[in-house]
């Protein structure tokens, strides 16, 4: 937001060639606070989200908590999930992807552009991507945006050299924020849609503390999963036991072969 400002200052500026130099002060003066104020007070190295997870599918409820932490350099998240496993998941900016289950010590490993801690909602909101929701990143393309009662709604089609199960992907703001993300079929059927919900500011910027997805598994069934986050603690504060946690050297890494062997 602010290189926005800054770039409209400037605009401004070139633009006019008949403001006195008085009123250029004050017009500079202005827009200085202007930017200023949008300058986050404590820059963002790190954070930790506590978490609440509740999913419903086929009338049965299934519940678990657990902590999420986020470092800004190289995209490290780690997901500690507390209840109904002991579960410890690692993710990055390349994409590597590691899920580490304490009760049987052991690893399952993926790699893929669809495991980077890019696709996470605290990237996007920390790193400005809210007009697209990453979804340029996995090569979606602009095609339509239309207001439907104050709601900005945008249209992504995806690459054509991409077999993705998605073919049209729609992201609604209100108030310049991201209420609503749909990915839709050649049908035009729902796939999955999520809501934002409870924003909150994380130092310079707002984040949704609630987010809901509601995911179409088949014509008749779907299943609800609402997320929600609290006890945000930022740099200093953030307990490094798990953004610093190392998988045991020992632990057995599942593959299709021994995956049923250990889930026994």
């Amino acid at each position: 937001m602010t290189v926005q400002i800054t770039c409209k200052f400037e605009a401004l500026v070139k633009s006019t060639k008949l403001v006195k130099n008085r009123g250029y002060k004050f017009l500079l003066f202005t827009l200085s606070l202007m930017i200023f104020g949008f300058v986050p007070s404590e820059r963002i190295e790190k954070l930790s989200l506590d978490l609440s997870v509740r999913t419903l599918f086929q009338g049965k409820s299934v519940s678990a908590t657990g902590t999420v932490y986020y470092k800004i350099n190289g995209g490290l998240m780690v997901t500690k999930m507390h209840t109904p496993i002991d579960q410890v998941n690692i993710a990055n900016a390349t994409g590597e992807y590691r899920s580490f289950d304490v009760k049987t010590n052991s690893v399952t490993l993926m790699q893929g552009i669809d495991f980077s801690s890019k696709n996470s909602f605290i990237y996007s909101f920390l790193s400005g991507q809210t007009n697209d929701m990453g979804l340029s990143g996995l090569g979606y393309r602009i095609t339509d945006t239309k207001i439907e009662e104050g709601i900005v709604v945008n249209t992504f089609s995806p690459p054509k050299n991409r077999q993705v199960l998605a073919e049209k992907v729609e992201v609604a703001y209100e108030n310049y924020l991201p209420i609503f993300l749909g990915f839709f079929d050649a049908e035009g059927k729902p796939i999955q849609k999520t809501y934002y919900t409870n924003y909150q500011n994380v130092s310079f910027v707002k984040m949704p503390f609630t987010i809901t997805e509601i995911d179409f598994i088949t014509d008749q069934d779907s299943s609800i999963t609402r997320r929600t986050y609290s006890n945000l603690l930022l740099n200093s504060k953030v307990n490094n036991e798990w953004l610093d946690f190392s998988i045991p050297e020992n632990a057995t890494i599942l593959t299709p072969q021994n995956l049923n062997q250990i889930s026994k």
